[in-house]
């Protein structure tokens, strides 16, 4: 990160400048991409094709004793 008053480099870690002793502004915590999981509606296609495959089955098979 470069310091905005004498433009010399300092490392991210570094609360002041090296040189100046300017104080270094905090850089922005990155937001995190939700990258884990399904989206919500392909919860809901899933359930509907598991409540459309069990009444197919009880539709096309009964169960006859």
């Amino acid at each position: 990160m470069n310091c905005p008053n004498c433009n010399t480099w300092n490392p991210d870690d570094k609360d002041v400048c090296w040189r100046c002793q300017t104080p270094m502004p905090k850089p922005k915590p990155t937001k995190k991409k939700r990258t884990t999981g399904f989206p919500p509606w392909f919860w809901v296609v899933m359930a509907m094709l598991f409540a459309l495959a069990m009444l197919a089955q009880c539709y096309f098979f009964p169960v006859t004793l």
